[in-house]
C-alpha cells in the first residue's frame, strides 16, 4: 500500500537583495554550437524504468542543465547521462543544440513520468539558428521587434548575432509562441523554460525607451506571457525572478485550489493564470547570494512551490549552499511544500571551491553532487502525513512536517536559535543519533526513525 501511495503521488515559485551575475546562458560563442548531426552520437535509448525512481524518496531532482552534457565543454548530450537523467529526474530542461528529436521520446519511452522541457530565450533572438537558447527563425525585418534605448538605438547584445527584442512587441509575442511551438513539437517536449524576462534581466540596462522602471518592465512581463502562453498546447515555465514583488495593486483571485496567502498581490498571483509553473532560479538561497533569503521571505518561497505542487504544475526550486548545512536547510525547507511527485523537484546549485557560481547549471555537477551526499537527496522518508505546521520550541518556533519514515523541523528566523526536544532517538543525515537538536537561524533537520 505505501508503494502504491508513492506511485499515485507521482503521477500526477521576490525582491532580491543583489542582481544574479551573467548566467551560462551567455558563456558559449556562437561559433562553438554544435550542429545537430554531431549532437546525434551518443542519443541512444535507455533501460526501461518500471517504477517511479525513488518511491520512497520525496525529494526530487531535476532543473536547468545547459553545461556538463557531454565528455567535453561543448559536448551533445551523452548516452550515459541520458541514461542517468532516466533513473535519477523527474524534469529536465536541455537546450535543443545539445541533443536530437528523438531524445525526449526516448526519455518519456523509458521513464513515463519525466516532464521533459527545452531552454530557450524569452529576449534573445540570434542569427545563428543552432545558438544555445534561440527559438531561431531570425529576419533582417525583425530589427523593428528589437529592444530600443532612450535615443532609439537598438540595445548592444553581449553575443555576436544576438538581439535583444522587445516585450511590448506583439510581432514578437507572437512570433515566440509559434516558434515555441513548433520547437516543442519537433523535440517532443513537454514545454519550455523561458529565460531572461524583463524582471531578471541585468544586461540590458535601465534606460529604455518605453520602460522607465521596474513596474513597466512588470507589466511588460505580464503582457507576454498572456501572449505567450499555449494552453494545451506545451507548458510555459517562466524563470521566477522578481516574481516576490509587489504587483503595485490589488491582484485578482487566482483560479479556485491556487489560494496562497503570501502570494497575494504579488507578481506571482498577477501572473497566475498564464505560466504552468516556475523555474525559481534563487529559490531559498540565491547563488549569487552569500547568505539565504531573509525570513520575511521564507513562507512566500514554500507557498510559491506549494501552490505550484498542489496543482500539478512545473516548479523547479534551485537552491544554493556552501556547507552541508546550508543544503540540509535548503532541503527540509524543500520538504515543507506539498508534494505530488513528479513536477516540483529541487536543483542543487552547490557554490564550490574554483567553481563559478552557476556550477549547479551543469549536469556533471549535479552528478557529483548526487554521487557524493546520496544520504541528502535519497533519504527514505517516504510519504508525508501532514502537512506543514508551526510548533512551539525551546526559544521560540520552529515549522514542522511529519513523513512516514521520520520528520522534519525548520528554523527560518533570522536571528534566534531554536532547540526540539524529539522524545527518543532519531537518526540524523550523517547518520549520528540525537534526543535534541539545536537550530540556528537559516537551518533545518531531516531525522528518520530509528525502527
Amino acid at each position: 500500500m505505501i508503494w502504491l501511495q508513492s506511485f499515485l503521488c507521482s503521477i500526477g515559485a521576490f525582491i532580491f537583495l543583489a542582481a544574479p551575475p551573467s548566467h551560462s546562458g551567455h558563456k558559449a560563442p556562437a561559433g562553438k554550437q554544435k550542429t545537430q548531426k554531431q549532437a546525434a552520437a551518443g542519443a541512444q535509448k535507455p533501460s526501461v524504468i518500471v517504477q517511479p525512481i525513488r518511491p520512497e524518496c520525496p525529494i526530487r531532482l531535476g532543473g536547468v542543465y545547459t553545461e556538463g552534457l557531454g565528455d567535453s565543454a561543448d559536448a551533445p548530450l551523452s548516452a550515459d547521462n541520458q541514461r542517468w537523467i532516466v533513473e535519477h529526474c523527474d524534469v529536465i530542461a536541455l537546450d535543443a543544440g545539445r541533443i536530437t528529436p528523438a531524445v525526449f521520446p526516448a526519455m518519456v519511452r523509458a521513464y513515463p513520468l519525466i516532464t521533459p522541457l527545452l531552454y530557450v530565450y524569452a529576449s534573445s533572438l540570434y542569427e545563428q539558428p543552432d545558438h544555445r537558447g534561440n527559438v531561431g527563425g531570425w529576419e533582417p525585418r525583425m530589427r523593428a521587434w528589437t529592444l530600443r534605448d532612450a535615443q532609439n538605438n537598438e540595445i548592444p547584445h553581449p553575443d555576436a548575432g544576438g538581439h535583444w527584442m522587445d516585450f511590448g512587441s506583439t510581432q514578437w509575442a507572437a512570433f515566440w509562441h509559434d516558434r515555441a511551438l513548433a520547437l516543442t513539437r519537433r523535440y517532443g517536449a513537454a514545454g519550455v523554460v523561458a529565460a531572461e524576462l524583463p524582471l531578471g534581466n541585468t544586461f540590458v540596462g535601465e534606460r529604455l525607451a518605453g520602460y522607465k522602471d521596474a513596474s513597466d518592465r512588470a507589466a511588460a512581463t505580464g503582457r507576454w506571457l498572456r501572449a505567450a502562453h499555449a494552453p494545451g498546447k506545451f507548458l510555459l515555465i517562466p524563470s521566477a525572478i522578481g516574481f516576490d514583488s509587489p504587483a503595485g495593486h490589488a491582484t485578482l483571485p487566482p483560479p479556485a485550489g491556487m489560494e496562497a496567502p503570501q502570494l497575494r498581490d504579488r507578481l506571482w498571483d498577477d501572473y497566475a493564470t498564464w505560466i504552468d509553473g516556475a523555474w525559481a532560479e534563487g529559490w531559498i538561497h540565491p547563488y549569487w547570494s552569500e547568505t539565504p533569503l531573509p525570513e520575511s521571505f521564507w513562507e512566500i518561497e514554500v507557498e510559491a512551490a506549494d501552490r505550484a505542487a498542489r496543482s500539478g504544475q512545473v516548479f523547479i526550486a534551485a537552491a544554493a549552499y556552501r556547507t552541508d548545512a546550508d543544503l540540509e536547510y535548503d532541503l527540509a525547507t524543500y520538504l515543507m511544500a506539498y508534494h505530488r511527485q513528479g513536477r516540483l523537484v529541487f536543483q542543487p546549485m552547490p557554490l564550490l571551491p574554483s567553481q563559478p557560481p552557476d556550477a549547479g547549471f551543469s549536469l556533471a555537477v549535479l552528478r557529483q553532487q548526487v554521487a557524493e551526499k546520496p544520504g541528502y537527496f535519497n533519504v527514505p522518508l517516504g510519504v508525508a502525513l501532514q502537512e506543514r505546521h508551526i510548533i512551539p520550541v525551546t526559544g521560540g518556533v520552529a515549522w514542522r512536517r511529519g513523513f512516514q519514515n521520520g520528520v522534519v523541523y525548520v528554523n527560518p528566523d533570522d536571528t534566534q536559535t531554536v532547540s526540539v526536544q524529539l522524545g527518543g532517538a532519531m537518526k540524523r543525515l550523517d547518520g549520528s543519533l540525537a534526543h535534541e537538536v539545536t537550530l540556528p537561524p537559516h537551518s533545518g533537520v531531516i531525522l528518520l526513525y530509528t525502527n
